[in-house]
């Protein structure tokens, strides 16, 4: 079968490997559509968070193809969406619940970029989550981004009647926004650069914001006006979920949340960006990260997908074949023009008659 391994800054490879065989606890799938994260763009065009040789693609979905001996209620011709996370459950984070954070976790599944991929401990309901058939493919994809959106959402605990601002509107970006509103938030700013994403966000019930002709600062500080703290003045945002890994907006969410306020940053950045740490100190602000999801996060995307809550089909913009996998990383990289590439199986050519 053919793997997508990366080689090197700006090169993808797709390699013949031998096709995976599953153990007692394991399914292999049949990979349906593969999307290509924010990470794999780091990895892709800087070389960070990776080696060479290493399988690409994490979220995935498939039809499950062959099944362990000792794995229960999956069977073969099953479609499903697919938490890639495998955490150890015993070292220190995971005890305490916080499985994203396992030291070594031993079981994710990775090398979604594939024709097959072997998903091990796959545990139906938790790793895999059967698919209704009114949820295509495609949308099951979406289920690890849309775990990270929904963690992000989780652990900052917004005030969903107050000012929210959601700066970058990738995949992460968008499914954040998505994910607000399902809970009800009802005055919410999303801001970016790229006319297709803000295209897709826009009549979603939020407010878009081109960066590159409106100044956000000025925007957000007009829009709610400012509130004074002791020792700072400061915008009257709730919250801010920074999902751009632009290292401008960290700044700016910074100043124009109110004091007391939370700052989320979901969005990896590559790179060292000024905080100013007076600011955070004087307003008392909640600066988090949110780091990918736990088995809880996922199971609660899965139903925001199933029950129609989020719509995540519209931010679909590219589809590429697996042949075409460089291609791929080259047009997700190009934020003007992608939301969100998704990488399908080769069409099967007709039998010839």
């Amino acid at each position: 079968m053919r793997s997508a391994v990366w080689e090197g800054v700006g090169r993808i490879g797709l390699i013949e490997v031998e096709d995976p065989v599953p153990g007692p606890e394991d399914v292999v799938l049949d990979v349906a559509a593969c999307g290509i994260c924010g990470s794999d763009v780091h990895a892709f065009a800087e070389g960070v968070w990776i080696a060479p040789g290493a399988p690409m693609g994490h979220e995935f979905s498939g039809t499950v193809s062959a099944v362990g001996t000792g794995v229960r209620g999956l069977k073969v011709g099953d479609r499903v969406a697919v938490n890639p996370m495998g955490p150890c459950g015993s070292c220190r984070q995971c005890s305490l619940g916080r499985t994203n954070l396992c030291a070594a976790p031993p079981s994710s599944a990775r090398g979604g970029l594939s024709d097959k991929v072997l998903v091990p401990a796959a545990e139906s309901g938790a790793r895999l989550h059967r698919m209704p058939d009114s949820m295509s493919v495609e949308e099951g994809a979406f289920l690890e981004p849309l775990s990270v959106a929904t963690r992000a959402v989780a652990t900052a605990a917004p005030e969903l009647d107050g000012p929210v601002v959601v700066a970058g509107l990738g995949s992460i970006g968008q499914s954040v926004l998505r994910v607000l509103l399902a809970y009800g938030a009802r005055d919410v700013v999303g801001i970016d650069v790229s006319p297709a994403r803000l295209a897709a966000a826009s009549g979603l019930g939020a407010t878009v914001l081109d960066a590159r002709t409106d100044d956000p600062r000025t925007y957000l500080l007009d829009r709610w006006g400012t509130s004074t703290s002791p020792y700072q003045v400061a915008g009257n945002v709730g919250t801010f979920f920074e999902c751009s890994g632009a290292p401008a907006m960290t700044a700016l969410a910074t100043e124009v949340v109110r004091a007391g306020g939370t700052v989320s940053i979901a969005g990896l950045v590559g790179a060292s960006p000024p905080v100013d740490l007076d600011t955070v100190v004087q307003k008392e602000l909640r600066l988090l990260g949110s780091f990918a999801y736990t088995g809880p996060d996922a199971t609660e995307a899965f139903r925001l997908l199933a029950d129609g809550l989020v719509d995540v089909a519209p931010l679909v913009s590219h589809r590429v074949p697996l042949s075409r996998v460089a291609e791929a990383f080259g047009t997700q990289h190009a934020v003007d023009g992608s939301v969100k590439v998704l990488v399908l199986p080769d069409p099967v050519a007709p039998e010839e008659t």
